[in-house]
């Protein structure tokens, strides 16, 4: 009987899976296989392994046992206080509480997903929901957050809150609005340029939530009686709860394994003590090996990022995700709101774009400034700083390797990508699941982690990094990115109708040629718009750039050279914020380039 049953799902196999779909799965199944679980595994392996090769518990031991990594939060959170005022000075020094490295990573994320979640879904409820004066203006500016990564923003910001930052001057010493100086630092500063960096990404998915609900679920229950919030709470946020947690917990995952932002703010102590960057400066050991408590370190990231991941699955899929708008050809909701109420929505989209362009601010001024003294603005402004553009032969090759980079891996992305989500939405074959679930889990998988995986897999490999870190980079940038081109793509095959590619089958077609000329065509859009994010976050990618790219400073992309002048003594701030600033601009290039291709039809994805 057992026998019968499995020859009848390998006769089910054959007859659903064609020569096309057999190459896009064996292809995709053997990269991942060897550019993620396999160096995973072997990272992992090396974590439980001591200095002569046995299996030991010796590293988590030591982590555990030190208090820098590990402590008893409560102590900490009973003795210290993240606020302190300090009368002489009248400055309100915000920093965090420090609970060793683990606790500290934790606390961050969590903070930052809340303040994240609240801010982008109250943004996305009134961007959705109704219809006011300067909407669409307000629409585009929310999206700007996203051409920032926490690095570029951290770059930014350090100069706007600190006790003679822009924020003081302005709102302390010059209008004196503020009753004492505010200094943000140490951990408080990371969440601050983290819920500015990512508030975005939920705002993105709670709006299309918000925006693909049936209307007439609303309806029905206006119908027998709920009204405003009880409607709210009982209708509308449960059924856009999916993306709403989605971006939550990836906002979670992506706060643990930030890098850039802990880089930037490395001259207080306390910001440094997370596990990100712990991980960074102790990968190497002075014999210049692999430092063996890196990988345990790594260890544990990876398994609470990954914990982040299945329960993000646990509430919503791909495909559930995708089903929450199928078929629907409904107009969202709107309402017109008073003049009053109008006047309360902008008053709040105006201060949350206020705070949200805070880092662009900081940047833009910083690469223009010459000399920054105790001013308001940058005390001598000057081009020149764009002249490094031109002359630094090693920023300008920065800038080739990473458009080299970024281009080959997105190509990648979009054939792997493109495949991988019509296997997993167009053939109904066992275990699909996990497909569906090795392809979506790089989203999880902390940069810093998968850099030490590649050491400690092809270390003695033609592929060494030591030889040339360029093809583990453009991996390495193709293995992280591509769920986003899977997602846009699988949304696109799931809301296009499977009868026209049967009706080309029926009429002669191979599935190759229905495929290419029916398929494709349909979710082009799709296809470009998850492109275009994964060479947007490609270009930013920090934490693989950091540590691959550092092996060779010829080879290194352009987030390793803005780390390196920017560690210099001088200039180096104004010279990584026009590193920043260049970043930025390739990024709205690429975004404005493909809407305009597009026009409208790009609306439906991005909600600009």
């Amino acid at each position: 009987m057992r026998f019968s049953s499995i020859s009848k799902k390998l006769l089910e196999i054959k007859w659903r899976m064609d020569t096309l779909s057999w190459v896009q799965l064996t292809f995709t199944i053997m990269f991942f296989l060897i550019f993620m679980v396999i160096p995973l595994i072997l990272v992992s392996k090396s974590a439980f392994t001591d200095d002569i090769g046995r299996l030991s518990f010796s590293w988590f031991g030591l982590i555990f046992n030190d208090h820098f990594f590990f402590t008893n939060p409560l102590s900490s959170i009973l003795t210290s206080s993240f606020v302190q005022l300090e009368p002489i000075s009248n400055t309100l020094y915000l920093t965090g509480i420090d609970c060793g490295v683990l606790f500290n990573t934790l606390f961050v994320a969590l903070i930052t997903t809340i303040f994240s979640t609240v801010l982008g879904v109250t943004v996305a409820f009134f961007m959705a929901r109704y219809k006011f004066w300067g909407k669409s203006v307000f629409q585009t500016a929310m999206i700007i957050p996203l051409l920032s990564s926490p690095f570029i923003g951290a770059i930014g910001i350090k100069r706007m809150i600190g006790i003679n930052g822009v924020l003081n001057l302005l709102f302390y010493d010059t209008l004196h609005i503020l009753p004492f100086r505010i200094v943000i630092d140490g951990l408080a500063a990371v969440i601050f340029v983290q819920v500015l960096s990512f508030f975005a990404l939920i705002y993105i998915n709670a709006y299309t939530a918000f925006v693909n609900i049936d209307p007439t679920l609303e309806e029905q229950a206006e119908n027998i009686g709920s009204r405003g919030f009880h409607l709210f709470k009982t209708i509308t946020f449960p059924l856009a709860m999916p993306g709403i947690v989605a971006g939550a917990i990836l906002t979670f995952i992506l706060s643990i394994e930030d890098l850039g932002t802990p880089v930037v703010f490395h001259d207080n102590t306390q910001a440094t003590k997370l596990l990100s960057y712990q991980i960074f400066s102790r990968i190497f050991a002075p014999t210049g090996d692999i430092n063996p408590i890196a990988p345990a370190l790594g260890f544990i990231l990876l398994v609470v990022a990954i914990m982040g991941f299945f329960v993000m699955r646990k509430y919503v899929s791909l495909r559930r995700y995708a089903m929450i708008s199928k078929g629907g050809t409904w107009n969202p909701r709107m309402t017109t709101v008073s003049k009053k109420r109008t006047i309360v929505i902008l008053a709040v989209l105006i201060l949350t774009l206020g705070f949200a362009l805070i880092p662009h601010t900081g940047i833009i001024l910083l690469s223009l400034a010459k000399t920054w003294g105790v001013t308001i603005l940058p005390t001598e402004m000057t081009l020149s700083n764009y002249s490094l553009l031109f002359e630094d032969t090693g920023v300008a090759g920065s800038v080739y390797n990473s458009l080299f980079y970024c281009i080959s891996a997105t190509i990648i992305i979009t054939i792997l990508g493109t495949s991988a989500a019509y296997v997993i939405s167009r053939k109904n074959i066992p275990g699909k699941n996990a497909l569906d679930t090795l392809v979506t889990m790089p989203v999880a998988i902390p940069g810093i982690v998968l850099a030490i995986a590649y050491f400690t897999t092809f270390l003695h490999t033609p592929l060494s990094p030591l030889i040339s870190p360029v093809p583990l980079l453009i991996t390495s940038y193709t293995v992280r990115k591509i769920p986003f081109t899977i997602r846009s793509v699988f949304a696109g095959l799931q809301q296009t109708p499977e009868t026209l590619e049967e009706a080309s089958l029926s009429l002669g077609a191979s599935s190759t040629r229905t495929f290419f000329r029916i398929t494709m065509p349909l979710i082009l859009v799709n296809i470009l718009a998850g492109g275009m994010l994964s060479f947007v976050y490609s270009m930013s990618e920090v934490s693989t750039s950091l540590i691959l790219g550092g092996v060779q400073a010829e080879a290194a992309p352009l987030t390793w050279k803005m780390k390196d002048v920017l560690w210099q003594v001088s200039a180096g701030p104004f010279m990584a914020a026009v590193l920043g600033v260049l970043l930025m601009v390739i990024q709205i290039v690429v975004i404005t380039t493909v809407n305009r291709i597009l026009r409208q039809r790009l609306s439906v994805i991005t909600g600009i």
